[in-house]
């Protein structure tokens, strides 16, 4: 039994631990909870009444690891994001497995460090991308990778269903500040869009971000969000996000060399260009006379499952990898990713020009983490002075 401690309990973290005090994870229980919040005591009241400790803070909780007094196998971190890292890097010199709430933290170094002391470790690093488990976009990432339809050309990303009402940002001191937030609406509800969108699609190598902060809300982070992506084979893309927006929208198009996807609502519609025109585009595009044809594509449309206990299944995928039967739906490496997106996009918004993104383990990647740090700080201390 790989015996599991949450690490902050709110929210999320609540979430996590009733899934495991209710033994929906196989071969996995809960073993002990920290920065339990009074909301959820009724909800985990019979791990407690079953004597699950419960320590003020993960240093505490480690301290009891250290000193013998707690047996543990695996932490599941759910704390706000700038602690992520130190919480991960402990935990791995601890040998005990990781499963990381995102983002991964609020620097791309974060993420970095987490990963090195994972390997240092040989222990499983997993992240909590609950999204992938979804059928819909399992199966854009098939359509995608497949290369049936092309290379990529385009891809738009209206992303506005992650409205939020004023009293949420007030619901708790750490949330939309710089300081111990770490951002807004990129930080908190998008690395789960941003994760798909290089999963799917491939990583951008470029990007030009404009985040307008406390455009809907009365905080200093931003809420609205419109980013310009370009890839390295020369196709681009636009990925807008709001807290505020309503009537709101979740659509994803997705243009390639012989197809055009949509993916709105849980279904997909393909619009394929060689089913109506009896060849490749490239080739018509070449030959054809016709100078006004309005090309429509012939469509079809695919509607996947829904996957009703996402959460369940990460948690379950991250104790097969444990156990040596199966794989974590998101490697804890796959955080970076998103989290170097999330970084190049703010400072492009706060230099106002495009910024490149390095790539995982080039020599610009550490220069632009300390650009990316230096730029957030520097604001933190604008809005102390």
């Amino acid at each position: 039994m790989i015996r599991t401690a949450v690490i902050g309990v709110g929210n999320m973290g609540s979430k996590y631990a009733s899934i495991l005090q209710d033994g929906l994870v196989n071969g996995m229980k809960l073993a002990a909870l920290t920065r339990l919040k009074e909301p959820y005591k009724k909800l985990l009241h019979k791990s407690l009444e079953d004597g699950v400790p419960v320590f003020e803070s993960a240093d505490m909780l480690f301290e009891a690891v250290e000193n013998g007094e707690l047996n543990i196998d695996a932490v599941i971190i759910a704390t706000p994001h700038y602690a992520h890292e130190e919480i991960a890097v402990r935990a791995f010199k601890n040998n005990l497995h990781v499963l990381c709430d995102k983002p991964s933290g609020v620097y791309s170094r974060q993420a970095r460090l987490m990963e090195e002391a994972a390997d240092r470790s040989g222990k499983i690093f997993s992240m909590v991308f609950n999204q992938r488990t979804l059928p819909v976009y399992i199966k854009l990432k098939e359509i995608v990778s497949s290369g049936k339809y092309g290379a990529l050309k385009r891809v738009n990303w209206v992303v506005t269903d992650w409205y939020r009402p004023e009293q949420y940002y007030k619901s708790s001191s750490w949330h939309a500040t710089w300081e111990k937030d770490g951002g807004g609406v990129l930080l908190n509800q998008c690395p789960h869009n941003l994760d798909l969108l290089q999963w799917i699609c491939g990583s951008p190598v470029r990007v030009q971000g404009f985040c307008h902060e406390g455009r809907f809300h009365d905080i200093e982070v931003e809420d609205d969000v419109t980013a310009y992506m370009e890839w390295d084979n020369g196709a681009t893309g636009t990925f807008i996000t709001s807290t505020g927006d309503a009537p709101d929208i979740n659509r994803l198009e997705i243009s390639l060399e012989e197809a055009l996807v949509v993916c709105e609502n849980g279904i997909i519609r393909i619009g394929e260009l060689e089913q109506e025109m009896g060849g490749k585009e490239a080739d018509y595009k070449k030959t054809s006379t016709d100078f006004f044809r309005k090309i429509n594509g012939t469509w079809t449309e695919i509607r996947p499952d829904s996957e009703p206990t996402p959460y369940v299944k990460v948690l379950n995928s991250f104790a097969g990898e444990i156990s040596g039967e199966g794989k974590s739906i998101a490697d804890g490496r796959e955080g970076r990713k998103s989290l170097l997106l999330s970084n190049a996009i703010y400072l492009s918004s706060w230099k106002k020009e495009m910024v490149s993104i390095p790539q995982i383990g080039s020599p610009q990647e550490k220069a632009f983490e300390e650009e990316f740090e230096n730029a957030l700080k520097e604001k933190i201390n604008k809005i102390h002075c």
